[in-house]
């Protein structure tokens, strides 16, 4: 009988065991609608690089995304990191929150936009959602994979959706001198800033994406953020800064 337990555990111990699902826990995504042409967006950049630093420091799951949109850039100055993409995101925010477009725009977690610079209700805000319930969140999990070329993101949830999984390639500082628009003479920094980014609607429990590396962009000046929506009504449920 002993013999038996002992090659029951021995053998117990060489079983695989199965990877822990990754935990869910409360997360902040903040997206942040900005121009370099605006003069109301910089101290909204200031911002969100404060809050999201701050938040690191406390060990706080608070993510945040700087989205610049193209919409600027016939008034004097053409935003280096702007895209189509970026403003048809918003504008599709826009529509679902009743809301008008405008820089800066922050969208918190896909459901409630404040003006960028308003700092105490963004940390209002925060605080509110990082006070609810861990169920009401989805476990995210993933690895990266890095070239000269392209970036690919294997994630994995804790729950089947439907739900929809964003990837963004953010380059986590940019300075850039700006020489005409309402921002002319004056050095911008930006920080998380969007420069690849893909949805996948009705998105698998596990999955992955492949995203170019832009030109003249290396590696260690990136980082890669899994973030999750429901389907129905556009609320982050999950997020893996990667």
């Amino acid at each position: 009988m002993n013999y038996l337990l002992i090659l029951m555990a021995f053998f117990g111990m060489l079983s695989p065991k199965k990877p822990a699902k990754p935990a869910p826990q409360p997360v902040v995504v903040l997206e942040l609608f900005t121009s370099q042409g605006c003069s109301s967006c910089p101290p909204a950049d200031k911002a969100l690089q404060d809050i999201t630093q701050q938040a690191a420091r406390s060990g706080k799951l608070v993510y945040g995304l700087s989205f610049h949109v193209d919409y600027w850039n016939r008034l004097g100055w053409q935003d280096p990191f702007s895209s189509k993409l970026f403003t048809d995101r918003q504008r599709q925010y826009d529509r679902a929150l009743s809301s008008q477009t405008y820089t800066p725009q922050l969208v918190i977690n896909g459901r409630q936009d404040v003006i960028g610079g308003q700092k105490a209700k963004i940390e209002q805000a925060i605080q509110t959602i990082q006070n609810q319930p861990t169920a009401a969140f989805v476990g995210v999990d993933g690895s990266v994979t890095r070239n000269d070329k392209q970036v690919t993101v294997n994630y994995e949830l804790s729950t089947a959706g439907p739900y929809r999984v964003n990837v963004a390639l953010v380059q986590k500082e940019a300075r850039t001198d700006v020489k005409n628009g309402e921002n002319g003479g004056r050095t911008l920094v930006n920080t998380n800033v969007v420069r690849q980014f893909k949805t996948i609607d009705n998105a698998e429990k596990s999955g992955s994406v492949t995203l170019p590396l832009p030109t003249g962009l290396t590696t260690n000046q990136t980082a890669v953020l899994v973030y999750v929506q429901r389907t129905d009504n556009g609320q982050v449920v999950g997020a893996k800064q990667l």
